[in-house]
């Protein structure tokens, strides 16, 4: 009989023992190494036992990969039951953030504390690179911090349950938290793969000069009353000007100038110089792929793409007599085009995540030639005629990623302007045509007008462009409209007023 009792007693502190204790879920996640058929411990991993948030972990470094949550709720509250963890890792598309686990007594082996109850979880491993899952540090306590916060399952109202896989509240958060978390964390070193379309026309900027980019619309190649472009367009025409010096400048300070002058040297010979400068840049869609694991892709849409585009021109004319001139420019060409190159992706010391572009620049230099010739038929028309860029130079069309090769983005610049002007006592009437390789580019109208003397007033069009122009000038100044039809494009500095962005152009203009 007293056996029968120190058994029964014996029993019973053992049942008092096991249903006293606590339980913990432990195990270990481990991921694919960078070499092959090698895995190893995944750290920084948040691991959430959905049935109560609040005790939710990150694996460890020592052991990598180890992990255990202290659930706090008595072992008898939760046995037999199957209970749901989930992880929360840089890989928002894996298919092993979430386990089941059951809870059952037998799972506790060579267990020495008699406070708890040890629940390991096999088998958890992810098949990626344990570069893509792993957390930054301050990325997974951050994550921790949220996930704590979310309110646990009652357990007292699931009794008949046999799953506890967490609340809405929790599902819903981990739901839309796994796909952010996955992106922005996807750190590393990516290098470019493909550059998206983009808004601005590489290569034009000396087409739409002569015909867009002027105050003198309609009169470049052939100009009279005012030839402040004429060492760009038709070096003749500075043979015939009524002044033995001029120097201009036309510019809207922001993204376009032009500055050019000229002198006579004698009854036959002048000599003229000008500049000029242009620049444009625009965000644009870029794929980037991981150097350690290329299928890991990543699409940036706010890679910033420039575009600098410049023209030298020194430009000499002779006058045959008071009818014919004939003038020559040689001109260096170059643009500077920034391309993407590789893209790193981090953390700050406050979690949030970095981008920093490592960007190339690729110049273009050219040395090409242009030969131009005025005609005065008489009194009331000139003709002018510009055979431009004979050497054949090509300026890139478009933006590339480095590394691809640009061969076919390449158009050549050889084009022919013509032009006339016909003046009717306080009027002058102008027109501009244009063509490339490719055949006609464009065609401006222009008309300008003294209302009084030192004054002139200019209006043009540009006819397939639907650019137009209108200017004022007082004596030496000048002020211009330039509607360029978003020709030229600048998403970095964009102006507040869509109107006034870039259109305002001023400058002066000396005859002496």
């Amino acid at each position: 009989m007293k056996r029968c009792i120190t058994a029964v007693v014996i029993l019973l502190m053992l049942c008092h023992t096991v249903y006293g204790q606590v339980l913990v879920i432990k195990g270990r996640i481990r991921c694919l190494n960078e070499r092959p058929n090698s895995t190893r411990g995944a750290e920084h991993i948040v691991v959430v036992p959905a049935f109560i948030p609040s005790k939710s972990t990150i694996t460890a470094s020592t052991p990598p990969g180890y992990f255990e949550c202290n659930t706090g709720v008595p072992f008898e509250n939760l046995q037999d039951k199957e209970v749901s963890l989930y992880i929360v890792s840089g890989c928002s598309r894996c298919g092993e953030t979430t386990k089941r686990v059951f809870i059952s007594e037998d799972r506790d082996k060579a267990n020495r504390d008699d406070t708890k109850t040890f629940v390991t979880v096999r088998e958890w491993k992810f098949n990626a690179n344990c570069n893509d899952i792993e957390l930054p540090p301050f990325r997974a306590d951050s994550v921790l911090s949220v996930v704590v916060q979310q309110p646990a399952q009652g357990l007292g109202q699931i009794t008949n349950a046999t799953a506890l896989v967490g609340t809405p509240a929790l599902l819903n958060l981990l739901t839309n938290l796994a796909p952010i978390i996955g992106t922005v964390s996807n750190f590393g070193i990516f290098s470019v793969q493909e550059l998206g379309p983009g808004k601005i026309e590489y290569g034009r900027f000396l087409f739409s000069s002569a015909l867009t980019h002027t105050a003198n619309t309609g009169f470049n190649f052939s100009p009279v009353r005012d030839i402040s472009e004429a060492v760009f367009w038709n070096p003749s025409a500075i043979a015939h000007s009524r002044k033995p010096y001029n120097i201009s400048l036309l510019t809207n300070i922001k993204n376009y100038g032009k500055l050019s002058g000229f002198a006579r040297l004698n009854d036959r010979l002048s000599l003229g110089g000008g500049f000029i400068f242009t620049q444009q840049d625009e965000y644009r869609n870029t794929l980037f792929a991981k150097i350690s694991n290329p299928g890991n892709k990543v699409v940036i849409d706010s890679f910033l793409t420039k575009l600098r585009e410049y023209a030298a021109f020194l430009s000499p004319a002779v006058k045959f007599n008071e009818k014919i001139s004939a003038g020559l420019a040689i001109k260096h060409i170059w643009q500077r085009v920034t391309i993407p190159n590789l893209l790193e992706i981090g953390f700050d010391d406050n979690g949030a995540t970095t981008n920093i572009y490592t960007d190339s620049v690729v110049n273009r230099r050219k040395w090409d030639i242009d030969l131009s010739f005025s005609y005065k038929v008489n009194n009331s028309l000139q003709l002018g005629i510009n055979l431009m860029n004979l050497a054949g130079s090509k300026l890139f069309t478009d933006a590339f990623a480095a590394g691809e090769n640009p061969g076919n983005l390449l158009q050549g610049q050889r084009s022919l302007g013509i032009g006339a002007c016909y003046k009717w006592q306080r009027f002058n009437f102008g027109t501009d045509l244009l063509f490339t390789k490719d055949g006609f580019y464009d065609a401006a109208l222009g008309v300008n007008y003294v209302p009084f003397n030192n004054a002139l007033l200019s209006a043009g069009l540009a006819v397939k462009q639907l650019s137009f122009s209108a200017a004022f000038r007082i004596k030496h100044f000048r002020i211009s409209y330039i509607d360029d039809n978003s020709l030229l494009v600048n998403e970095k500095r964009k102006g507040k007023s869509g109107i006034l962005n870039g259109r305002i152009f001023g400058g002066f203009l000396f005859d002496f």
